[in-house]
């Protein structure tokens, strides 16, 4: 009978999902938001550079690009750079754009893709939390819970207008797969987490430790007398692995690349799948331990494929083969992918509360639980949400899916406090569960900001208002077309808003490019000018007061950009006055030869 209770169990609050109520709670979000971006809606008002390369490779592609084709040729001169992006995540924005087209012209109907797509996964991820809470423990959980995803900041704010990189979509896929691991049917719950997952893991391979989770998971099933979960899941992730990567990526190129679903990754989920389905189905009457020895033989089998093909793709470093002064530099000083513990106290706390919260909640429910049917999911779901919460811990960005799995506990955490707050007599502890109803509705926010408040630093006094580049991309766009040396996060915006190349943005596969943007940032004037020959470049663009312009000046003080923001531009250089330049600097190198002693 324990192999027939598979996924959630029934309860009898059991509801179907409150559609209306979420969307109309999506609606009023949605309006908030919009009028919170008043003004910065627009080409030029994207908050990450991952985004403005997103509308440009869209724009490439209805424009002609090859489908399999993802270079970037106005990244890294004269060769370009080929990106490991996926096109999936390119269809909803052109669709939006192909659809509004016609009516609305080019700009418009852009502006309408980087609105509408972004909310579209916000509201599905507001539904499918939704939809498992509501079949857990009713209609207001399921409203609750949904409310909670936009409280889950970590998560929500990958869902707003202009974020249309590919984060949104890999939040909406995992709470899929959770959706799946629910399901009471083995083979379609298994099928639908694999398909999912195998969709994730193709648009970008940071949800691999996710898709291992799951499988973790599903082997749990098994030896609980659950056992067609995890064949139908490897099989299903294995092949809608080999069927995408066909369809996105095709034959042009074969390398096995570590950033990006690739040959050995397409073989090693294979090489699971077929052992799964072929061995497991055999192991039906022996003990469940057989099993588990024949599964760790796969999974060595696995590993010892990846180290035969890619042995550069083994080891827990994925950056490995990254240029170690672009390592230092750079990529240590992208906060997104640092751990929580180098975080200021209010993002670790939007961090680490909403899963916490879930955690104790799956373990009250378990604890709790009437049936063993219950007690299975809601372990189930706390290893699910456990193992979420320390792949977030250690990479931020991915701390959104465990917030957004956390919602579904939470959500009868939130109720149950409501209840007991309308059944208590005393006024103080009334009030004190008021505080933690707030702080359980908006984890982390509140006491990040009580805790900001209380260990305040003053402010820098060289702290200085950010570039306005909006006003100063109409001027640059004018100029004729040219190579351009700007800082890694300008890059983007230059390449989206004007029609010039520029010699590197923030991107890992154009190593050498970075490089050298790098040297010739922190580099003396003369090494600038030796790589800008190079590369072809013959502008400068930078804004002295953004974080990447104030890094290098800290790391080189007699470095070339510190040069720059000191007012000392080198001889060989010549600024370019703009009516409005919004605090954007610009140079060009002159054309007429320059004096040795004036160099």
């Amino acid at each position: 009978m324990r192999a027939i209770q598979a996924g959630a169990p029934f309860t009898k609050d059991r509801a179907k999902t409150p559609v209306v109520a979420v969307l109309l709670l999506w609606a009023v979000t949605s309006v908030l938001m919009m009028v919170a971006m008043r003004g910065s809606i627009g080409p030029t008002g994207f908050m990450d550079a991952d985004d403005a390369l997103r509308m440009q490779q869209v724009r490439d592609l209805l424009n002609g690009q090859g489908w399999f084709d993802l270079h970037q040729y106005r990244i890294a001169p004269p060769d370009g750079v080929a990106m490991h992006w996926t096109r999936i995540v390119d269809i909803p924005l052109a669709v939006v754009i192909l659809l509004f087209r016609p009516f609305l012209g080019q700009a418009q109907a852009e502006i309408m893709a980087i609105v509408l797509v972004p909310l579209l996964t916000l509201a599905s991820a507001m539904l499918l939390s939704a939809r498992l809470a509501a079949r857990q423990f009713g209609t207001l959980s399921g409203i609750i819970a949904a409310q909670m995803v936009v409280a889950a900041i970590p998560a929500s704010i990958r869902m707003m207008p202009l974020t249309i990189d590919h984060h949104g979509w890999q939040f909406v896929l995992a709470l899929v797969a959770l959706n799946g691991m629910a399901s009471r049917g083995e083979r379609v719950g298994g099928a639908v987490a694999g398909l999912a997952l195998a969709l994730a893991l193709a648009i970008s391979l940071e949800s691999l430790p996710l898709a291992i989770i799951f499988a973790g998971v599903c082997t749990l099933r098994l030896l609980r007398g659950q056992r067609e979960w995890l064949g139908a899941y490897m099989a299903s992730l294995g092949l809608a692995s080999a069927v995408l990567f066909l369809l996105t990526r095709g034959l042009s190129d074969l390398a096995d690349h570590c950033d990006a679903v690739s040959p050995v990754h397409v073989m090693v989920l294979l090489w699971s799948a077929g052992c799964c389905c072929l061995l497991l189905p055999r192991l039906r009457r022996r003990p469940p331990a057989l099993s588990l020895i024949v599964l760790a033989g796969v999974g060595l089998g696995a590993l010892a494929l990846m180290a035969a093909r890619a042995p550069q793709c083994v080891g827990l470093d994925a950056f490995a083969a990254l240029d170690p002064l672009v390592k230092n530099v750079w990529l240590d000083s992208v906060s997104e992918g640092l751990p929580v513990w180098r975080q200021v106290l209010l993002v670790s706390a939007t961090m680490v509360l909403l899963p916490l919260f879930g955690l104790i909640a799956c373990w009250r429910l378990w604890r709790n639980a009437q049936d063993q049917a219950s007690r299975d999911w809601w372990l189930d779901m706390a290893l699910l949400l456990a193992g979420a919460t320390v792949v977030g811990l250690l990479v931020t960005r991915a701390s959104a899916v465990s917030c957004l799995f956390a919602t579904i506990p939470a959500a009868w955490q939130f109720r149950a406090q409501v209840s007991a707050w309308q059944a208590d007599p005393l006024v103080l502890r009334r009030l004190g569960r008021m505080v933690f109803l707030v702080v359980l509705l908006v984890p982390g926010v509140a006491i990040g900001l009580a805790g900001e408040a209380v260990m305040r630093q003053p402010a820098r006094s060289t702290a200085m208002e950010r570039c306005k580049l909006p006003a100063a991309l109409p001027a640059l766009g004018r100029v004729p077309t040219t190579i351009i040396l700007s800082g890694l996060d300008l890059g983007p915006a230059i390449l989206v808003n004007t029609p010039h190349t520029v010699v590197a943005t923030a991107h890992h596969r154009a190593s050498d490019a970075m490089r050298d943007l790098l040297v010739a940032f922190l580099g003396p004037d003369h090494g600038a000018r030796a790589i800008m020959a190079r590369r072809g470049a013959t502008m400068v663009v930078i804004c002295p007061t953004d974080g990447e312009a104030q890094l290098y000046s800290r790391l080189a003080p007699d470095g070339f950009m510190a040069h720059l923001i000191a007012g000392k531009a080198t001889a060989w250089l010549e600024p370019m006055p703009l009516a409005a330049s919004g605090g954007i600097r610009m140079w060009r190198v002159r054309l007429a030869p320059v004096p040795d002693s004036a160099r």
